[in-house]
């Protein structure tokens, strides 16, 4: 909407073992399924007259930097091998040097995709893979051509035993991973549906309408209900805050994970790995300050979380819950701000008195929406400062900082007091949403410390139906250092989960945000 060159060295520090085990784990799946000047030291103080020197002790010679082996020369790639990937590749390959919110090295990243082909032959069984490492020292489109040759060559000698498309998805892969960020990262086709429905707002799950908080009690597991979907099935069915849940289908849960207790309530855990709308579960809980337990049958329907809920509390709390920053197009961008502008005019006119702004597990989203949504509360013309990658009109990439501007069109509403809960599960643009809050002091922040990615993406779609997500922008702090990363959201106010005011049903933290608003 707003309008170091590292040698390859750098890049294998950075990969390490965890690189390994990453494209190692993609390459499995995939089988299956488809500048500042230097500080100078300063000038020696020359010492006082008659003063004793002590003897200087001799530096020590210092050995030689090693010297690195030549890179080997390509021969030719075989005249006989067709790949069929190639274009995909270039096109993913592009993305990530044209969209990443530094500017990247084409000889690191192709690098590292080779690299990665290495260490997945290996973790597949292949015996010393001949990967070889050339020199990437040209310009971007002929160290393409370099990295097409040495894959073609790695193609050949392997193909009997993996596939271009496994190969292809490795190299993304691994240059993504590489990068060690938060939200950049190669999406397999055969789930890029799923992830894109996710970031625009239109997944539809198959389950019950509930979120899980979990813990530890006595040494055994404990989970709770929290934030039920309302009109959602479990809702209807009788479930309520705060219970706890013991057993699903008659199976107790104190040594489950949280994980594993949602694949148990979504009937997710079979072999199948999918429940059907119209199934049943059977959920044993304890509802609030209650020693009984009770058996609730619920059944399953297809369910579409909303974007955004409201709702007053006690009758003069405004409270809106920010499941979501979806990607949207210009028109469903505009209603949902119209709608977000209602809302409040609603609660004016209901003559609230405050506003809490709930971000838990609100990750990923548009930095547009966060935009447009933060000039409702922020009448400031700069929002929030990012560095990045823009395209200029010669679509040509251009980096740096720049303030994030607020709508005009927006009335912005500063005479009401607003806290904000996050925790840990606040993530991307949530977390850039809150942090320009807590910078303009527009906002009491409280709950617990937020993921620690303040960072917009966007996916790239590919020709196969995979994706390249690439973080664009991060947050920062001061519009003229656009290296003063922000690294989390730190609350104003700390206030963890408590396990026992949930077991009563009780929402510590947003009674800690109600309680902020009068401070």
């Amino acid at each position: 909407m707003f309008n170091k060159k590292r040698r390859p060295e750098y890049w294998l520090k950075r990969l390490g073992i965890i690189l390994a085990l990453v494209i190692a784990a993609l390459m499995l799946s995939a089988c299956q399924v488809y500048d500042g000047y230097p500080t100078t030291t300063p000038e020696p103080t020359a010492p006082p007259t008659n003063t004793v020197i002590a003897a200087v002790t001799a530096r020590p010679t210092l050995p030689p930097a090693p010297t690195l082996p030549p890179r080997p020369t390509l021969p030719p790639a075989p005249a006989n091998v067709q790949l069929q990937k190639a274009d995909i590749m270039k096109k993913g390959f592009d993305a990530l040097l044209n969209n990443y919110f530094l500017k990247l090295d084409s000889a690191d990243s192709y690098e590292v995709g080779l690299r990665s082909i290495q260490s997945a032959l290996e973790s597949a069984g292949v015996q010393n893979p001949q990967v070889p490492i050339p020199d990437f020292s040209g310009q971007p489109d002929a160290n393409w051509k370099t990295f097409l040759q040495a894959f073609t060559i790695i193609f050949d000698k392997y193909k009997s035993q993996v596939s271009e498309d496994t190969l292809e998805q490795v190299a993304l892969a691994g240059a993504a991973s590489a990068l060690q960020d938060c939200q950049t990262s190669y999406i397999p086709a055969s789930v890029a549906e799923e992830y894109y429905q996710i970031r625009t707002g239109q997944q539809s799950i198959i389950g019950i309408g509930i979120n899980l908080q979990s813990g530890t009690a006595n040494g055994r597991n404990v989970h709770f209900v929290t934030r039920p979907i309302a009109g959602g099935p479990a809702v209807q069915a009788g479930i309520q805050n705060g219970d706890q849940i013991l057993a699903v289908d008659g199976k107790d849960v104190s040594t489950l994970t949280s994980t594993d207790v949602v694949k148990l309530i979504q009937g997710t855990s079979s072999n199948t790995g999918t429940s059907a709308a119209g199934s049943k579960v059977v959920l044993t809980v304890a509802h609030p300050g209650s020693n009984q337990s009770q058996d609730i049958t619920i059944t399953r329907a297809s369910i579409q979380l909303p974007n955004i809920e409201r709702q007053t509390i006690n009758g003069n709390i405004g409270y809106i819950h920010f499941n979501r920053f979806p990607l949207t197009n210009q028109n469903d961008l505009d209603t949902a701000s119209k709608n977000l502008g209602t809302w409040l005019q609603d609660f004016s006119k209901a003559g609230v008195k405050g506003l809490v702004l709930d971000l838990r597990g609100n990750s990923y989203g548009s930095i547009a929406m966060v935009q447009n949504y933060l000039s409702y509360f922020i009448d400031k013309q700069d929002l929030v400062y990012l560095t990045g990658v823009r395209i200029d009109q010669n679509n040509t990439p251009r980096y740096g900082s720049f303030p994030v501007p607020r709508y005009d069109t927006v009335q912005a509403n500063t005479t009401l007091p607003v806290s904000v809960i996050v925790d840990g599960s606040t993530s991307g643009e949530a977390e850039i949403f809150a942090y320009a809050l807590q910078q303009d002091k527009r906002a009491t922040i409280v709950g617990d410390t937020t993921n620690g990615c303040l960072s917009a993406s966007r996916p790239i779609p590919l020709d196969d139906n995979s994706l390249m997500n690439i973080t664009s922008y991060r947050a920062i702090s001061d519009v003229a250092k656009p290296d003063s990363l922000v690294q989390n959201v730190v609350p104003d106010q700390k206030a963890p989960v408590d396990l026992q005011q949930l077991s009563q049903g009780k929402d510590n933290q947003l009674d800690a945000a109600i309680q902020a608003l009068n401070k």
